[in-house]
C-alpha cells in the first residue's frame, strides 16, 4: 500500500512540476494575464510542497525572506507595482516552496525528464512540419507580437508556421533562445549527473538544440561538449573512461552530420551566424551587446535597490540575464543570484577546472535572453543555494 502511495504522489508531483514549467514560461500564457498564470503558478507549487512537505531550514527561509525583502523595498522605493513586480514576488516563492520539496538529485530528474519529453514531441513536430506542412492546417491558429507571427498551438509544442523557410523549434517556450537554455542546460546535467550516458537523451537534447536556430545555443553546446570533453580527459577513478571516450567521439561524430545536413541546406549559415555581420547600430548581435551597456547605464542609477520593473523602459535592450537582477533590485538579489546559480551547477563537478568550465557553459545559456526572474531559474538559484547549507542535502556521489 505505502509503495501505491508513493507511485501515486510521484506521478502526480510530476504532473505538478511539468504544469509549473507551463505556468511559467509557455507561449500561450503570453496572451493571458499575467495574474492568471501566477496564481496557478503558486497554487501549483504549493501543492508540490504539500506532496512532498519536508522540515524548512531556518537559514533557508531567513535567505528566501531577505530576497523578497530587497525586492518589495525596491518596489517601495521605485514606486514600482506594476505585474512584472508583482510576478517576480511570485516566482520567488513558488520556485523556493518547490526546492524546499526535492532533494538535489530528485530535482534534477524531475527537470530533465519534463525536458526531454518536451524535446521528443517538439522534434516530431519540426520534422513532420518540414515533410507535410499542409498536416497542421486544421488546427487553430494564433497571431502573436503585435499581429507579427503566426502560431499554431499544439501545446506541447507551438509550431510558427509563418516563418516559412526560417521555421525554428520554439518548444512550448515563447523564444526558440529560451529553448535552447532550457535543452542545453537538461544537456549538462545528463552528461554530468549519471554515472552511465544514455546516449538516446544526449541526442534528443542536441538535435533540439540545433532546430532551435538559435546563435546563443549553438555557443553554449559547443561549451558544454567542451567541458565534457575536459571531463572525459581528466578521466575519473569509478568510471569507465574508455566506454566515455568512445561515446563522446561517436556523440561528435552524429552532431557533426546533423551540423553539415543543416549547412548544405544553408539554414545556419544564412540565418544564424549571420547574426555576427550586424552593423553598429542595428542587428541581433547589436541588440545582445548593447544589452550589457544598457543595464549598467541602470545600475549606475541605483545600484543598492535596482530600478525595478518601473525603470526599464525598453525592455526590448533588457536582455542580459547576470545584469538583470542588479538593474532590478539591486546588487543583495544579485549575489543571491550569482552564488546560487554558480554553486548549482559547480556540485555537478569535483575538479576545480571542470567546475569553472561547467559553470561557464551554464551561464552561457541565459546570456542572451532575458530570464532573469524566470522561475525555473530560481529554481536552480535556491537549489544552488540550499545546496551549501541545508542539512538535508546528501553528500554528492557526482563526479
Amino acid at each position: 500500500m505505502k509503495i501505491k502511495l508513493g507511485l501515486f504522489r510521484e506521478k502526480i508531483t510530476y504532473l505538478l512540476f511539468f504544469g509549473c514549467l507551463f505556468c511559467a514560461s509557455m507561449y500561450m500564457f503570453e496572451s493571458y494575464s499575467g495574474m492568471v498564470s501566477s496564481v496557478l503558478l503558486l497554487t501549483l507549487s504549493v501543492l508540490i510542497y504539500l506532496f512532498n512537505i519536508k522540515p524548512l531550514a531556518k537559514s533557508q527561509i531567513l535567505n528566501c525572506l531577505i530576497i523578497l525583502s530587497f525586492i518589495m523595498f525596491s518596489m517601495v522605493v521605485n514606486r514600482s507595482f506594476a505585474s512584472i513586480d508583482i510576478r517576480t514576488v511570485v516566482i520567488v516563492i513558488s520556485s523556493y516552496l518547490v526546492i524546499q520539496s526535492f532533494s538535489y538529485e530528485d530535482f534534477l530528474k524531475k527537470y530533465t525528464d519534463c525536458i526531454m519529453a518536451i524535446a521528443l514531441f517538439s522534434i516530431a513536430v519540426y520534422f513532420l512540419y518540414k515533410v507535410a506542412p499542409g498536416a497542421f492546417g486544421a488546427f487553430p491558429r494564433h497571431l502573436w507580437r503585435n499581429h507579427s507571427v503566426l502560431f499554431v498551438n499544439l501545446w506541447l509544442s507551438v509550431v510558427p508556421v509563418g516563418m516559412q523557410d526560417y521555421f525554428r523549434n520554439f518548444g512550448i517556450f515563447y523564444e526558440p533562445g529560451i529553448f535552447q537554455f532550457y535543452l542545453n542546460i537538461a544537456l549538462l546535467i545528463e552528461l554530468f549527473s549519471n554515472k552511465k550516458i544514455n546516449v538516446f537523451r544526449v541526442l534528443v537534447l542536441t538535435v533540439a538544440v540545433i532546430t532551435t536556430l538559435s546563435t546563443n545555443g549553438y555557443i553554449s553546446i559547443v561549451l558544454v561538449f567542451f567541458a565534457y570533453g575536459f571531463f572525459v580527459i581528466l578521466g575519473s577513478g569509478n568510471r569507465d573512461k574508455i566506454y566515455r571516450k568512445i561515446g563522446f567521439l561517436a556523440l561528435l561524430s552524429v552532431i557533426a552530420i546533423i551540423f553539415v545536413v543543416l549547412i548544405d541546406k544553408g539554414i545556419i549559415g544564412s540565418r544564424v551566424f549571420m547574426k555576427f555581420s550586424s552593423t553598429k547600430t542595428s542587428g541581433s548581435y547589436y541588440d545582445r551587446t548593447n544589452a550589457i551597456s544598457y543595464a549598467l547605464s541602470k545600475i549606475f542609477q541605483n545600484p543598492l535597490l535596482g530600478v525595478a520593473a518601473r525603470g526599464i523602459e525598453d525592455s526590448y535592450n533588457a536582455t542580459f540575464t547576470p545584469l538583470n537582477w542588479m538593474m532590478l533590485y539591486g546588487i543583495v538579489i544579485e549575489g543571491y543570484a550569482l552564488v546560487g546559480y554558480s554553486k548549482m551547477f559547480s556540485r555537478l563537478a569535483s575538479n576545480r577546472w571542470l567546475k569553472i568550465f561547467v559553470v561557464a557553459a551554464a551561464f552561457s545559456t541565459i546570456l542572451t535572453q532575458d530570464l532573469s526572474f524566470e522561475w525555473i531559474v530560481w529554481c536552480f538559484i535556491f537549489c544552488g543555494i540550499k545546496n551549501g547549507v541545508s542539512k538535508y542535502n546528501k553528500k554528492s556521489e557526482l563526479y
